[in-house]
């Protein structure tokens, strides 16, 4: 997809709006998206990045299947190329859609600032390496992904925040909610 010379984003919003974006987003036709977040996906004390996911809609669903991280900073090139070539696509080889839950989950607790390029690709983005998402690692933006991040948000690790020990049951049952 052509870089476009966009600045503004189709949706900003914060970590309190995510479950909100995500039922918006369900059943959108999406080519080629992007969702920017102002915050740090930390893989050690040491290496830290802002993270930018690629979207789009596969087979009816919108899914995060790519991902680049901005690496910023104080870094010589040597440094740089190190890490964008070799430390990178060695973490994300070792992340875990779990992982990526526990980032959602503290994107919400922190109420961090996010943005949705929609069928844009942003100049911007056009130095950022993005790289493929295995099978396991893919993020389906739906109810089930709302119900694992809330069960990361609860301390006990359940759902019952809602009130329910089956949250799915609320979303696939609207009529259980008076």
């Amino acid at each position: 997809m052509e870089q476009k010379d966009i600045e503004l984003p189709d949706w900003l919003g914060s970590g309190q709006d995510l479950f909100d974006t995500i039922q918006i987003l369900k059943g959108k036709k999406i080519e080629q998206g992007f969702m920017e977040i102002d915050y740090n996906f930390k893989f050690s004390e040491k290496f830290s990045y802002p993270v930018v996911f690629e979207l789009k809609t596969l087979e009816g669903d919108v899914v995060i299947d790519r991902i680049a991280f901005r690496v910023s900073g104080e870094k010589d090139d040597k440094q740089r190329k190190i890490e964008e070539t070799i430390i990178i696509p060695g973490v994300i080889r070792t992340l875990t859609r779990e992982d990526f839950i526990k980032f959602f989950a503290e994107v919400i607790k922190k109420d961090i600032d996010f943005a949705l390029y929609l069928n844009e690709s942003p100049k911007k983005f056009s130095g950022l390496k993005f790289r493929e998402l295995k099978e396991g690692q893919k993020i389906v933006l739906n109810e089930q992904l709302i119900i694992e991040i809330m069960a990361q948000l609860e301390p006990t690790g359940s759902t019952s925040v809602l009130g329910s020990d089956n949250a799915g049951a609320l979303f696939f049952n609207p009529g259980l909610i008076k």
